[in-house]
């Protein structure tokens, strides 16, 4: 893991840099490791503040880690940054479902959807997963 984490002392200018990042983040992620990916995306804003791909990986690594309070704002930028994309759509949908605003998440979902090629089903999924949250969380 701590290899990984070293990735971000690269040079930004490296050849596929957001790149190796990106996919240490998803390798960190994929061992369940939640903490060390939310330090290395947070370690690369500090070199490229304004990179969509870390904005959205620090969001999402925080929604995994159990901090959608701290991943919403990262979410809600992602979005600022990019509305018409699937994928951010589809995250910041997750983690307004995980706070509990059902109401926002299934538009974020149902626009998620909307732009997504049809082979891309984690939205409809996610939607599904909504409902049998809203119904598990009615008195």
């Amino acid at each position: 893991m701590r290899l990984l984490l070293q990735l971000t002392q690269l040079s930004p200018d490296t050849e596929d840099w957001i790149e190796i990042i990106d996919k240490a983040g998803q390798a960190l992620m994929d061992a369940g490791d939640a903490a060390s990916t939310c330090r290395l995306y947070e370690a690369a804003l500090k070199a490229r503040p304004a990179e969509q791909e870390f904005i959205i990986g620090l969001g999402w690594a925080l929604c995994r880690a159990g901090k959608q309070d701290e991943a919403l704002p990262w979410l809600e930028s992602a979005v600022a940054n990019a509305p018409n994309n699937y994928s951010v759509l589809n995250d910041y949908g997750w983690g307004l479902a995980e706070l509990g605003r059902f109401d926002e998440a299934q538009k974020a979902f149902e626009k998620a959807i909307q732009l997504a090629p049809a082979a891309y089903k984690l939205p409809v999924n996610n939607l599904k997963r909504l409902r049998q949250l809203r119904k598990s969380a009615q008195p």
